[in-house]
């Protein structure tokens, strides 16, 4: 079985191809121009890359959430365009779990941070077992980064662009016992998005195509404005 993988939703674009759970292409881009301007090519090059037509897949894997909400809805948006055209099974997969699959190399907890902007983190915690088994244990949130401590309990693996920015902040809350590793070390991965999708099909799930909206978590600038304005409107 073909499945693509999609993930938009931070600064670095990646598409993946497998088969039956083996990787047969990448490719990833950092978002110097819009990601509606290099998403499209990137699934062009994987294609190519491992001589598949778009036809061909059987199924497409996309992050919905947390991350960018640009990103987020073109990568829907392409992703709602092809299996409408071509009757292909969709998954809609967490960015977050997204990249607690990407980790190798340890056991124990991990947190995933990815920065949300306005001085507030898209942070999970997971716990990751001797065979790379992933269990969640919190859900999607977004936070001020200091408020990760009160998520964590003794060593804790930190992945994403978000503890990067804020690492100092997340060393001093979360003490001594904390392992930092930068977004180049466990970048945006679209192999990964299309072998949890994978996984799904294989037990016959998916998402109904018409019902697959991202997953904000929370208001975007323009809803907020609409609430203050409401507030104030009110208030008269």
């Amino acid at each position: 079985m073909l499945v693509l993988g999609i993930d938009a939703a931070t600064p670095i674009a990646s598409v993946g191809l497998i088969q039956n759970g083996s990787v047969l292409a990448e490719q990833s881009g950092n978002a110097t121009v819009s990601h509606a301007e290099n998403l499209l090519p990137l699934i062009h090059r994987v294609l190519e890359q491992a001589h598949v037509s778009l036809p061909e897949i059987a199924g497409i894997g996309v992050t919905i959430g947390p991350g960018a909400f640009s990103g987020l809805r073109i990568a829907l948006g392409t992703t709602k365009g092809f299996a409408y055209a071509l009757s292909q099974q969709v998954a809609g997969v967490s960015t977050l779990l997204t990249f607690a699959h990407a980790v190798t190399h340890w056991t124990g907890r991990l947190c995933v941070v990815l920065d949300a902007r306005k001085r507030e983190v898209y942070a999970a915690c997971f716990a990751r077992d001797a065979d790379g088994c992933i269990t969640r244990l919190t859900d999607d949130m977004v936070l001020a980064p200091g408020e990760l401590a009160n998520h964590i309990s003794g060593p804790c693996l930190f992945v994403g662009d978000g503890v990067e920015r804020y690492s100092e902040i997340v060393q001093e809350r979360c003490g001594h016992h904390t392992e930092v590793l930068p977004l180049a070390a466990v970048p945006p991965c679209g192999s990964v998005v299309a072998r949890l999708a994978w996984m799904r099909f294989k037990q016959g799930d998916h998402d109904d195509v018409s019902q697959l909206v991202p997953q904000y978590i929370r208001r975007s600038d323009a809803e907020r404005n609409r609430m203050k304005q409401h507030s104030g409107q009110s208030g008269l």
